[in-house]
């Protein structure tokens, strides 16, 4: 189960750059019998695992430099928020994953009216600092890798296309979720890890070099559709778990 359920979210994050953890906790709520909060804690191990070796293979898509300034303001974010997490109770983290997918869902499927060049010199320092903290809080809240609130807004506030979104979506969700899950596990957030959990990892591993020889041979209009198909189909159905 452990294996399957790591194909399913190579397959999501490699195709998105994002909803791995909109994958990973219902699924392992349902067949691991996991709480809520066990699940968001235990999602962002896949959610690390996936999103790196995916990018891995879209490396060289990504804008770097905008991302690891997301990544260093969400490790802070993670840091200050992490001894609230213990007072939000699993209704709290339900509706911040309901109001984060809609949207995103939202985003991903509105049309852009701008290029990314005619917007350039609209994107703020301050904007950039203020969304790197709400994703460490998120991330540290709801066990969302973030990717489900980076891809939307790389795609509609930074204007970037949307194979250089996903690339970028995914080294910052990889990284925060990375720094997260360091402060919860050091601060007592009681993960404990079986050696069944590298069938999860194998299923990851190899779903995302398989990805990467599916999408070099489909045109990118095609995988943009299918990208959007996806993401709203994991959605749907993880919203529908949770709840």
């Amino acid at each position: 189960m452990l294996l399957i359920i790591g194909v399913i979210i190579g397959f999501v994050m490699g195709l998105t750059g994002a909803g791995g953890a909109l994958v990973a906790i219902p699924l392992f709520m349902q067949f691991l019998d996991m709480t809520l909060k066990e699940a968001s804690i235990y999602s962002l191990l896949a959610v690390i695992i996936a999103s790196l070796s995916n990018f891995y293979y879209q490396r060289k898509n990504a804008s770097l430099s905008l991302a690891f300034t997301f990544v260093v303001f969400s490790a802070l974010g993670s840091f200050l928020s992490w001894p609230y997490k213990s007072l939000l109770p699993d209704f709290g983290i339900a509706m911040m994953l309901a109001l984060i997918a809609l949207y995103s869902l939202w985003s991903v499927w509105v049309p852009r009216k701008k290029t990314e060049e005619e917007n350039q010199g609209q994107v703020k320092g301050i904007k950039t600092i203020t969304i790197g903290l709400t994703l460490g809080v998120l991330t540290t809240f709801t066990g969302l890798g973030g990717g489900v609130l980076m891809l939307p807004i790389l795609l509609s506030m930074y204007r970037l296309p949307q194979n250089i979104a996903v690339a970028t979506s995914l080294v910052v969700v990889g990284l925060s979720s990375l720094a997260s899950f360091v402060i919860q596990v050091s601060k007592g957030g009681g993960a404990q890890f079986e050696t069944s959990f590298f069938a999860l990892i194998l299923g990851i591993v190899i779903t995302s070099y398989l990805l990467k020889l599916l999408m070099a041979r489909i045109s990118t209009k095609t995988s943009d559709n299918l990208r959007k198909v996806v993401f709203t189909i994991v959605v749907a159905l993880s919203l529908a778990k949770i709840f």
